[in-house]
């Protein structure tokens, strides 16, 4: 009888000294996620806008690669020409040809591929 409860209070302080391990272990990895993928992972930085191109620059503040999945001027989706990734801790442009008139406000909504959209307003003067 002594060695089954011996054997049982063996088992459970092993058992509490493990979850402790493991706690630690997750809760650094959590950590460490929120630092490789932030909820906000593009910052923008500038845009200039004339009658045939809107162009603005984004930084990243992942640690990770972040593509520009889809992009929307006014609501509209925007066809981008090709992949557009911006590496970590880098500035990436971005081109919108186009036409735009002038007095007008176009709000630029940037999908990435992780994260919450940017979404700014850029008035042509």
């Amino acid at each position: 009888m002594k060695l089954a409860i011996s054997a049982l209070l063996l088992t459970f302080v092993t058992a509490i000294t493990a979850g402790y391990f493991v706690y630690q272990f997750s809760t650094s990895m959590t950590e460490q996620m929120k630092t490789a993928f932030p909820s906000q992972p593009l910052q923008l930085e500038t845009a200039t806008i004339n009658n045939t191109c809107l162009t603005f620059w984004v930084r990243s503040y992942a640690s990770v690669d972040v593509q520009i999945l889809e992009v929307y001027i006014n609501g509209s989706r925007y066809t981008l020409g090709g992949n557009v990734v911006v590496s970590p801790g880098t500035i990436g442009t971005v081109y919108l040809p186009g036409s735009y008139i002038e007095k007008e406000a176009y709000t630029v909504k940037v999908v990435p591929s992780f994260g919450l959209p940017l979404t700014f307003t850029k008035n042509y003067q």
